[in-house]
């Protein structure tokens, strides 16, 4: 698949999220891209991976690109950045990671939610 392809895929998917439920996360994203598996996510979710990259089907320099088409999407439709922490099982003692570097910015991406902020206000 090509950047474009790739590109309108997300977009689409973002606005299918937004409009169903308000907001659209990456890691959703990412498994409704069919690049991320229900398994390799609740495996992650329960400590038993490392980081989420470890259990994608795509590699790091296109989880990148992902991972700015939308935030570029979510800052021209107007979508509220919302970092969201991601726990081991929803405990706040264990913090999980996304990325195999740890790195801030992309942990940081990885990590934040759009919001649009006129859910529940259109008719």
């Amino acid at each position: 698949m090509n950047d474009k392809d790739l590109e309108k895929k997300i977009k689409d998917e973002m606005e299918r999220e937004i409009a169903e439920r308000g907001y659209a996360a990456p890691a959703d994203l990412l498994m409704a891209l069919g690049y991320l598996d229900k398994g390799g996510y609740r495996e992650w979710l329960e400590g038993r991976v490392p980081y989420l990259e470890k259990v994608l089907r795509l590699g790091p320099q296109k989880v990148l690109r992902l991972l700015a088409v939308m935030s570029a999407h979510a800052k021209k439709e107007g979508y509220k950045p919302s970092r969201t922490v991601y726990s081991k099982n929803g405990a706040p003692t264990v913090i999980l990671r996304f990325s195999r570097s740890g790195n801030d910015v992309i942990e940081g991406q990885f990590s934040t939610h759009y919001i649009d902020k006129y859910w529940g206000l259109r008719d």
